[in-house]
């Protein structure tokens, strides 16, 4: 890859939500006993009453409970402190400097982990109502029984689990639910910083956004961005922001970068049906925005395009934002059109979950009506000639959806995989906004998993599909799109009318994990 385009493609204010990593606290708790006695809490006889031999028999419970550990935990989503020991004697005391000992790790410490040898457990519930985060135990004779009711009963979020698989789908969705808290939105703004003209199914309120979830917003003018996207080494003569020492215009050596990345962009692609100087104006707005992000230390990105639109500038800059998010995208940082709120934070749950780029469109069922497949809008947003073409090619299939959308990825099997076969299209007619250009025809079969949260941000959408077709490949503007088969598409129509239009979408069947991570982020989860 040219140097240049690498330094374009740091991201060193960023903290990519898919390199989050849950951090878990082991505790290993052990009781031993200084007196030599039998009873209902001490059972033996011999040397087994021996202070020696509980000592003894705890190391050798501890020795494997730590095998255990080295191979139950996925190192993409975990990252394991060194574990903590506490031990005590018969009287049963909880202690301060147990309890400091425990907890000395909290500020990085996402989870406790803990594991025993015998009785414990009224430690672990003191001390999970101090600490004031997630715990969870391994499924043992009594203790996850004991334990996890005993902490739920007094508002203690807590888990258990009966094998590997369970615990690591747990650690997974905690590990999303960590990344979400994370996330910080570059949105750009004209008329309105909460909604767009064009989406108002989107959150009624960011702010409540943000306190449910933690996820922030950077806010950012859009005649200001668009301003920082013309070359000028000299930031004090920007005309949106004169005089200021503080602006973000792209320079000339950046602009070489985006260069750089347009003709590779162009190189790998099958096909090019645009001027190069037009694929290279497209990337002078992407690493526009990628400085911005940068500096504002954003991961997650989001612009409504027909508000700005309306300004013309799109026209006058002949340039759009769709590879903007197709890039993004395919670099783990969810990027969603049409400042779509919910449809973004879903993008993201998926991609974190899946480990796969995100596709979002407009999402409508596709009805075989008195022998005519119905598409909405027809020959407005879709070439007429593609739309009865696919009519043909999908036969009689029923239960039909269609996604459609100019942003789709180069790696639909996930982050890191080789790339697919792509063109290059024009988002508008006159030549400018290159876009991404796939044959969703290649997929045909491929299970996808679906995702979008509701105006109130209390419910999720979680639905799965399987694609039967492809539309657009050849056209331009919002035409590229997916269809899809759902066990039942008026259910999915009903369904998707309480959340909204853009339904983001990954390859492979999610649906468990995103049910989990729904449940785990207080969520009421809807299937379809």
């Amino acid at each position: 890859m040219d140097p240049r385009v690498e330094n374009a493609m740091m991201t060193t204010g960023m903290k990519k939500a898919i390199d989050v990593k849950l951090n878990v606290q082991p505790i290993f708790v052990a009781l031993y006993h200084e007196h030599v006695f039998e009873g209902p809490c001490r059972f033996g006889a011999g040397d087994e009453l021996k202070k020696e031999y509980d000592l003894a028999l705890d190391a050798m419970i501890y020795d494997r409970t730590k095998e255990a550990w080295a191979t139950m935990f996925d190192p993409q989503n975990v990252n394991v402190l060194e574990p903590i020991i506490i031990y005590r004697d018969e009287t049963f005391l909880t202690t301060d400097w147990m309890l400091e000992e425990m907890g000395k790790t909290s500020k990085e410490t996402d989870v406790y982990l803990f594991a025993t040898a015998s009785r414990p457990y009224d430690l672990i519930v003191e001390f999970a109502q101090r600490i004031g985060k997630p715990i969870c135990m391994m499924q043992d004779c009594c203790g996850s029984s004991i334990v996890i009711p005993a902490c739920r009963a007094r508002g203690v979020e807590c888990y258990a689990f009966t094998d590997v698989e369970d615990a690591n789908l747990t650690f997974s969705v905690l590990r999303v639910r960590k990344a979400l808290s994370e996330l910080k939105v570059l949105a750009v703004v004209r008329n309105n910083s909460n909604v767009s003209i064009s989406a108002p199914d989107s959150f009624v309120s960011l702010e409540d956004v943000t306190m449910k979830f933690g996820a922030r917003f950077r806010f950012i003018n859009v005649h200001e961005l668009m301003d920082y996207s013309h070359v000028n080494n000299d930031s004090t003569q920007n005309y949106t922001t004169p005089g200021r020492h503080d602006g973000m215009n792209i320079t000339e050596e950046e602009m070489k970068e985006a260069e750089a990345m347009a003709d590779e962009f162009i190189a790998k692609a099958d096909e090019c049906h645009m001027e190069r100087d037009m694929v290279v104006n497209t990337f002078r707005i992407y690493r526009t925005i990628q400085k911005v992000m940068n500096a504002y230390e954003c991961n997650a990105f989001t612009a409504p395009c027909p508000d700005v639109c309306a300004t013309r500038r799109i026209n006058e800059e002949k340039f759009t934002f769709c590879l903007t998010h197709t890039l993004n995208n395919e670099n783990g940082i969810p990027s969603a059109c049409e400042y779509d709120v919910p449809a973004l934070f879903a993008a993201m749950l998926l991609q974190n979950v899946s480990r796969c780029p995100s596709y979002q469109g407009n999402t409508i069922t596709a009805p075989k009506i008195g022998g005519i497949r119905q598409f909405v809008p027809r020959g407005a947003l879709l070439n007429i000639e593609s739309v009865q073409k696919a009519d043909v090619e999908l036969g009689d299939l029923e239960n039909v959806c269609l996604t459609f959308h100019a942003v789709p990825t180069r790696f639909p099997k996930g982050f890191g995989t080789e790339m697919e076969p792509y063109s290059i299209r024009s988002f508008a007619h006159s030549g400018f906004g290159a876009t991404v250009r796939y044959d969703f025809k290649r997929d045909i079969g491929q299970t996808i998993t679906m995702a979008r949260f509701d105006p109130t941000g209390t419910k999720l959408l979680v639905a799965k599909g399987t694609i039967c077709g492809g539309v657009g490949y050849g056209d331009r503007n919002c035409s590229e799109g997916v269809f899809f088969q759902v066990e039942n598409s008026s259910d999915f129509f009903q369904k998707q009318l309480n959340f909204g239009n853009h339904i983001p979408l990954v390859y492979g069947d999610w649906m468990k994990e995103m049910i989990r991570l729904g449940e785990v982020l207080g969520l009421e989860v809807i299937t379809a």
